[in-house]
């Protein structure tokens, strides 16, 4: 898809802001994260170094050295120093999608536990069995496809 320099610039600002509110919302990061991490994803470039995110975002050095040493903690974000041993550069962690099916995991993961409870402690009341089954394999086969694609994702990986 074409698009003139204008309509470009529109579009890649408008996908900026979709992609950060998606990761707060989904992803629960904070908004300064969700705009840096957006951005280092979308970036034309491999990596943007610390000057280049504070004019990106407007925001203070604290606040985006705050943010940064966040995302890094998470590990989606990795950072690297070029010939200039002081400016670190910063980039996506190369596992961000695998990083990402693994929260995922975790989360089905206490979802398919506290069912199991409430089956366990249910299991002499009259509730509807087939119903609470069905979710739980729902649940059970996800967390199989998403085993098998972390999987998948290691074995790329090499």
């Amino acid at each position: 898809m074409k698009y003139p320099d204008d309509d470009l610039l529109s579009y890649n600002v408008k996908l900026i802001k979709e992609l950060s509110e998606h990761f707060e919302e989904e992803h629960e990061l904070p908004p300064l994260a969700s705009r840096i991490y957006s951005n280092l994803i979308l970036s034309e470039v491999e990596s943007l170094t610390f000057e280049e995110i504070i004019n990106i975002t407007s925001a203070s050095k604290s606040s985006v050295s705050n943010q940064l040493n966040f995302l890094i903690e998470e590990g989606r974000v990795d950072f690297y120093f070029k010939n200039d041993k002081r400016k670190r550069y910063f980039k996506t962690n190369q596992d961000y999608l695998k990083k990402t099916l693994e929260l995922h995991l975790e989360k089905i993961q206490r979802e398919i536990t506290m069912l199991r409870k409430i089956i366990c402690y249910k299991k002499d009341q009259d509730f509807n069995k087939t119903r609470v089954g069905i979710f739980k394999n729902h649940l059970e086969s996800e967390e199989k496809n998403i085993k098998a694609t972390i999987e998948q994702l290691q074995t790329n990986e090499q």
